[in-house]
């Protein structure tokens, strides 16, 4: 029994010894592998890499510095942010694919730049925005900036906040007090929609190109002007290469602080929630340090010797009212909530509302093949409209224009018109010179009840169309009488006539007008060759030409085509005379294409050379002071002006005689005025109920260019 009892307390130690050790290894388990994840977790460094596009010593490259030691004190170590700066990754464009695909970790961007994969990222460079920087920074901390950024994950991106680069401000070759200073100039911008429509309206010709290049283009003089943040100014030395910095405000520099979605994904939580208030915390820190640089760099600028100009109120209005329109169009692009977000803001703030003007449009092609015809039809209903409102308007109410460009694109053409028939106070639209464009618009022309106005596209159907009532009219050549007008001239040299036809609905209309034109003489062209739209080589067409015999050669293209044809003609072994319609020249001269070519072509307009009476005296000095044009020799495309310029004073008159803005009753007004003493003629009646074409085949003449470069009279037809 004895030795029962001690079996028993035997069994019962061990037991118990087993328990203990048991308990013993999995403490020291539970130790050791706690030991070990920590010990893991401690080792573990995140590297991440930041990349942004300013240069050394400016406040972007000390803020995003301040970032990395920020967050890498806060982890204690276990991020460390690797920074390029200056576009080190490539530019900035670049750098927004590496982050949306991962390849980056951290991007601070210009907003603007963002906007070729969220077009609402332009809505900080809609000018004149904000009144205060202290309102840009409103606007961004708030509700607009939060629905921006919360809009950018669908991109791939994360974003933050908004940092910035203070207000945007012109430099340029010359002093700049108003629109009209810009008008003409090559001006540097980024890759933006709304940038390049600012320019637009105020008359320049916007040239995108990348801000690390920018340098060498103002050099070399390719460019005239560009627009940026008083940091970039400095740091990338623009006021060396330019002479005149423009203090404007005009637009606010806002970058987007935001992170590549994949490398947050990957990140523990603790990390990714240090990383996003650290951008947010430092914004305030960054925005201080541009104000205080701001200041410096001005002072440094100035004393390189730059001429330094700060636009007073009356300067600036004029600006504003240039651009005013811009906002409308990018309502929807940036965001309806956005925009009525601000405006509501900007009214409680500042009384703000919307101006009253009435409103002309212009739908042209102003920066492709024929942008020069664009500026000159523009130039034409600014110096009229300038006349009006210095007389008090029309009906106590100011006239105001928005430019809108089409590219020549068909899409892009419905959509401003689409755009300026929702404005406010909208009481007529311009077009240019592609009539092919006219006519894919001209249903919904006259679905809205537009009243559109022709300065020089020419086809018979754009006037003479379908619709009735008609909401068309035109103060330019009509091909329908150009065709039968450029027969008639070239007769005058021989009866063995070709053409050369762009392969379109135009290029053919004209083919069919000049062809029955020649049957009328019992005539047949001796030789009919088409050409495509943007065709680099002709040269077989121009044989073909030259194998028929023929003496005269009448072209139907674009200023487009012009170098290509130009180049085979200038091939053959005879040098065949060539007539040209009115769209052919509409490029400009360049004195490398016509060199040995015996150039003419229809022109309705010239007497800027000679002004015979007070009012063309008159618009020509205005042209002359208004565009820091020397000569009347140097006005380019001298018709489209005069003919846009009329029908503004047109337009205007029908208005004053409806008495009302009501479109349809101004359509009406239109037919039935009486008489009108313009640039281009004494119209009496400039239209009729069944006549809306201003210009008849007496009010065309032949012209050439002479050996300056200037369009000259081949005949005395002109006024």
């Amino acid at each position: 029994m004895k030795d029962n009892v001690v079996k028993a307390i035997n069994r019962r130690y061990v037991i118990v010894g087993v328990i203990v050790l048991c308990v013993a290894v999995g403490v020291l388990f539970y130790l050791y592998a706690s030991k070990s994840v920590v010990g893991d977790r401690a080792a573990k460094v995140y590297e991440l890499s930041l990349g942004h596009n300013m240069p050394p010593g400016t406040a972007m490259y000390i803020a995003a510095q301040r970032f990395a030691d920020t967050v890498r004190d806060k982890t204690n170590g276990r991020v460390k942010i690797n920074i390029s700066p200056a576009q080190q990754l490539g530019d900035d464009y670049r750098m927004i694919e590496m982050a949306v695909n991962g390849q980056l970790d951290i991007l601070i961007s210009p907003a603007a730049k963002l906007s070729v994969i969220m077009p609402a990222m332009q809505y900080t460079d809609i000018p004149f925005l904000f009144p205060r920087i202290e309102d840009a920074y409103a606007m961004l901390d708030g509700q607009p900036g939060a629905l921006l950024l919360e809009r950018l994950k669908q991109e791939g991106l994360v974003g933050a906040a908004f940092w910035g680069n203070g207000f945007k401000q012109f430099t340029a070759n010359r002093p700049v007090y108003s629109p009209q200073d810009l008008d003409g100039m090559n001006v540097r911008i980024i890759k933006n929609e709304v940038v390049s429509d600012q320019f637009i309206a105020l008359g320049a010709k916007p040239v995108p190109i990348d801000l690390y290049k920018a340098y060498d283009a103002l050099k070399n003089r390719e460019i005239d002007a560009q627009e940026n943040s008083i940091a970039a100014i400095y740091g990338f030395k623009f006021y060396e290469v330019q002479s005149n910095l423009i203090i404007s405000n005009h637009a606010y520099m806002a970058y987007v602080f935001c992170f590549s979605q994949k490398t947050l994904s990957s990140l523990p939580d603790d990390i990714v929630q240090t990383l996003m208030i650290t951008a947010r915390e430092l914004r305030a820190f960054e925005r201080e340090l541009i104000a205080k640089q701001e200041q410096d760099y001005i002072k440094a600028i100035k004393e390189a010797g730059v001429n330094v100009i700060y636009l007073n109120d009356r300067q600036l209005r004029q600006f504003q009212n240039a651009t005013k329109h811009i906002i409308d169009k990018y309502r929807t692009i940036a965001g309806q909530d956005i925009i009525d977000l601000t405006l509501a803001y900007l009214k409680q703030k500042y009384n703000y509302e919307n101006d009253n003007d009435i409103i002309i449009g212009l739908n042209a092609d102003m920066s492709m093949a024929a942008a020069t015809t664009g500026m000159a039809i523009r130039r034409g209903m600014e110096l009229a409209v300038e006349e009006i409102n210095a007389r008090g308007g029309v009906l106590g109410r100011k006239l105001a224009i928005v430019v809108m460009d089409h590219k020549v694109s068909s899409d892009l053409s419905e959509k401003n018109v689409r755009s300026l028939s929702k404005m406010k106070n909208l009481v007529a639209i311009m077009g240019g010179i592609h009539g092919m464009l006219i006519m894919s618009d001209i249903e919904l022309i006259h679905k809205e009840k537009l009243i559109y106005l022709v300065p020089w596209a020419a086809s018979d159907k754009i006037t003479n169309n379908s619709y009735n009532p008609n909401y068309v009219f035109r103060v330019s050549i009509n091909d329908e009488k150009a065709g039968h007008f450029l027969i008639q001239q070239a007769l005058k040299k021989s009866e063995k006539i070709a053409f050369l036809l762009v392969n379109n609905e135009w290029g053919k209309e004209n083919g069919r007008i000049m062809s029955n034109s020649l049957r009328e003489s019992n005539l047949t062209p001796s030789a009919v060759e088409f050409f495509n739209m943007g065709e680099e080589d002709v040269r077989q067409q121009a044989y073909n030409i030259e194998d028929s015999d023929a003496e005269v050669l009448i072209v139907i293209g674009t200023a487009f085509d012009r170098t290509a044809i130009m180049k085979a003609l200038a091939l053959l072994k005879r040098k065949i005379p060539l007539l040209s319609h009115m769209a052919f020249i509409t490029g400009g001269y360049i004195p490398e294409q016509l060199k040995g070519v015996n150039l003419s072509f229809i022109q309705t307009f010239s007497s800027f050379l000679n002004p015979d009476d007070e009012l063309t005296r008159r618009v020509l000095r205005q042209y002359l002071d208004t565009y820091h044009v020397s000569t009347a020799q140097e006005i380019p495309v001298p018709a489209a002006t005069a003919q846009a310029y009329d029908l503004v004073n047109l337009l205007v008159m029908a208005i004053n005689d409806a008495g009302t803005f009501d479109r349809p009753a101004i359509r009406n007004s239109l037919e039935n005025i009486k008489t009108y003493h313009g640039l281009v003629k004494t119209y009496s009646p400039p239209f009729t109920k069944t006549r809306h074409d201003a210009l008849d085949i007496n009010d065309y003449f032949m012209a050439k260019y002479d050996r300056h470069g200037i369009i000259v009279p081949i005949d005395k037809r002109s006024r």
